[in-house]
């Protein structure tokens, strides 16, 4: 068995039940997450679906923490060959490559992430992987690593952010409100649920428990429509939601 890394993933209770209820299994969501980093989007900010999304979410999470960024450790010891693919990566991006796929932009910058991530230490991502408990781990990316070095993260602080946002409570208690609700990490979450990603998704049998809370979800809209205060909503879905996810997982 593999090293346990002592930066353990904390799944939110809120990201648990978000899984639960529409069946995926949390591994799957993070994983997928993980895939669509790419160190390029950082210079281009086209939209490219599932990607643009989880860069927004990285690069909320960056702009966060701005006040304490500090000088990156792995990067000091290449510094040359880091700032020569910088230069690479932003010609790739200038404008006179508009007319270039997002895909072709990507495949483009291959070399010079490789070469960033085959010269640069690794103090925040020696394993290449990240644990959710001492038998399940995800696999990091080349590009991944390099943006949890950068940016001295370690994987679970950019994978915690993306969790602790999503929630399907805050995310219905906007319908029928005509309030928009377009966060970029629960639009990804739902992208992966949908099988978005090439992900197959196969018509799975209720339970009798998840046929109830199906009939009770029918219903739901129309006990809350009167109700147009959106944390109240919230609040309520919250309640329900948790106690379906306490049945769905007594056993």
């Amino acid at each position: 068995m593999k090293k346990k890394n002592n930066k353990t993933l904390q799944i939110p209770i809120n990201f648990q039940i978000a899984c639960t209820l529409c069946k995926i299994c949390p591994v799957e969501v993070l994983q997928t997450f993980i895939d669509h980093t790419n160190f390029y989007n950082l210079f281009d900010d086209t939209y490219d679906e599932g990607y643009w999304e989880v860069m927004t979410s990285i690069r909320i999470y960056i702009s966060g923490k701005s006040g304490r960024l500090r000088e990156s450790k792995a990067i000091r010891k290449c510094a040359s060959t880091f700032d020569l693919c910088i230069g690479q990566l932003s010609m790739i991006a200038d404008k006179v490559n508009n007319q270039l796929s997002m895909a072709t932009k990507r495949e483009y910058a291959r070399h010079a992430i490789n070469a960033i991530f085959e010269e640069m230490e690794q103090p925040h991502t020696a394993l290449n992987a990240v644990y959710l408990d001492e038998f399940t781990s995800l696999k990091l990316t080349k590009d991944f690593c390099i943006l949890c070095e950068v940016y001295n993260c370690y994987p679970k602080e950019y994978l915690e952010f993306f969790m602790g946002v999503i929630s399907l409570s805050h995310a219905h208690a906007h319908i029928g409100l005509n309030l928009k609700y377009d966060m970029p990490s629960f639009i990804f979450f739902m992208k992966v649920v949908n099988g978005s990603f090439g992900n197959h998704r196969p018509p799975s049998i209720l339970t009798e428990t998840e046929e109830e809370f199906r009939e009770i979800m029918a219903e739901i809209p129309l006990k809350i429509y009167h109700i147009r205060n959106v944390e109240r909503r919230h609040e309520l879905l919250c309640e329900a939601y948790y106690q379906q996810y306490e049945k769905l997982t007594k056993n």
